[in-house]
Formats: C-alpha cells, sequence, structure tokens
C-alpha cells in the first residue's frame, strides 16, 4: 500500500520536528559544554600563573643571591653526604652535552616554553589541575633558564648531589622534572579513570 504525497509529507513534518529538536538539545548540551570548560579554565588558568611566578621568582631570587660567588666555591658540605652547594657555571646541557651551546640552548627553551603556554591557556578547561600545575613548574623552570643563558652566558649550577655522579642542578631544573613527573602522573590517571569508565559501561546481549 502506497502513501499518497500529502500522507507523506503528514509523516515527514514529525520526523524533520523530531530532528529538530534533537540537534537543538546537541547544540544546548554542546553548548553548555563549552561554557563549563571555559568557567574552569580560568582558576586553571591563574593558577598556572601564580605557580609559575612563584617559582621563577624563587629561582631567580636564590641565583641573583649566588652571583658573586666563584666557580667551584663550596657553599655547603652535608655532614651526612646527600646535598652540597657548589658554584656551577653549565654552558651545555646535563652530563656535559651540548658544551658551550648556551644560546641554542636558550632558543630552544624558549620556544618550549612557548608551546607550553599556548597549550595550557588554550586547553586549560580540559587539563587536570595536576597537568596544569605541572606544565606550570616546567614553564618555569624552562625561563628560568634561558633567562640565565640570555643575560649570564651560562646557567647557575649549585645544588650537588654527593652520593652519586650526578649532574649539578638549581631550582629551575627541579621545576622541570618535577613538572614533567606531574604531567605523566596526571596523564596515567587519566587514563586509567577512562580505562575504568569503559569497563564499567554495560555491555548488549550477543
Amino acid at each position: 500500500m502506497r502513501i499518497s504525497a500529502p500522507g507523506a509529507l503528514a509523516w515527514s513534518r514529525p520526523c524533520r520536528l523530531a530532528l529538530g529538536a534533537s540537534e537543538q538539545q546537541q547544540a544546548s548540551r554542546a553548548s553548555k559544554d563549552a561554557m563549563r570548560r571555559e568557567g574552569s579554565a580560568l582558576p586553571k588558568r591563574i593558577a598556572f600563573a601564580c605557580v609559575a611566578l612563584i617559582w621563577l621568582a624563587l629561582d631567580q631570587a636564590v641565583k641573583m643571591a649566588l652571583l658573586s660567588h666563584e666557580v667551584a666555591d663550596v657553599l655547603y658540605e652535608s655532614r651526612l653526604g646527600i646535598l652540597d652547594v657548589i658554584i656551577v657555571h653549565n654552558t651545555g646541557g646535563a652530563w656535559g652535552m651540548f658544551s658551550d651551546s648556551t644560546l641554542a640552548l636558550g632558543v630552544l627553551s624558549l620556544l618550549v616554553c612557548a608551546a607550553i603556554l599556548a597549550y595550557a591557556l588554550i586547553c586549560a578547561g580540559r587539563l587536570p589541575w595536576l597537568s596544569c600545575i605541572g606544565l606550570a613548574l616546567v614553564f618555569a623552570g624552562g625561563v628560568g633558564n634561558a633567562i640565565d643563558r640570555f643575560c649570564h652566558g651560562y646557567v647557575l649550577d649549585f645544588l650537588s648531589v654527593a652520593f652519586m655522579d650526578f649532574p649539578v642542578f638549581n631550582i629551575a631544573d627541579i621545576g622541570v622534572t618535577v613538572g614533567i613527573a606531574l604531567f605523566l602522573v596526571s596523564l596515567f590517571m587519566s587514563a586509567k579513570e577512562v580505562g575504568d569508565g569503559q569497563s564499567g559501561e554495560p555491555r548488549g546481549d550477543a
């Protein structure tokens, strides 16, 4: 039995109305999700800026206090053999890599920091808090060492692990290392939550 044209139109109108309502609901949900992400983005952007500025200020303040000392000056020697304070001017990377490449490393640091800043600000609404804090520490550490390279021609390192062969480092390096660790932990936790959510979904009948 065929449906006449008026009948087909009568049937199609409710379908179009239903589709239109569904599209409006999806658009409304998408708009609400975007507003929710934007609302959560502002506090994370503020936290990113505060953590980065505090860590950068701490790094630069300590370095300024140590600038008057000569290379190889031992300012503190741990009685427990854990951590010594010794002045080192580093023109390369860790373990003597890229020696006398301070300008190139400084430019590279700024490029990486610019990418981190753009990513953190644009994606703040979707980033977990732990990732946001971790990126702020990495950003501050990178900028702190870049300032050293451009202003002094070297990075001022002063913390030396006494009980093992390990590169002398500074507060900026601590920020980079801890920040990367926090970011990786955040990624692992997010992936675990997604996996737990998928495993908890009810399966349909075969």
